[in-house]
């Protein structure tokens, strides 16, 4: 029995379609390295925005600890922030 070898002929891609393909590899990749500094710039926007929100934190907290300082010196009273005038409430 004779064995039957089918002998294939090798096809290549056009030189068009070789241009298109490195083209659209080339875009792929820039793609990747742009999605991989949007996600860098999301993290550091991410641990600047936790780092606010924990600034507000301490600043609120100064904030209420220097209130009470004033109320415990002067009593009730307004003030004007402008010009630090106290103005005594009854």
């Amino acid at each position: 029995m004779p064995i039957i070898q089918e002998v294939t002929e090798k096809k290549f891609l056009t030189e068009e379609e070789k241009t298109t393909l490195k083209d659209l590899q080339s875009k792929t990749e820039s793609l990747v390295v742009e999605l991989g500094e949007i996600s860098l710039i999301k993290i550091q926007v991410e641990n600047r925005y936790e780092s606010a929100k924990s600034y507000l934190t301490e600043i609120s907290n100064q904030e209420k600890e220097f209130t009470k300082t004033l109320f415990d010196k002067y009593g009730k009273f307004s003030l004007d922030p402008e010009t630090g005038e106290i103005i005594k409430s009854n």
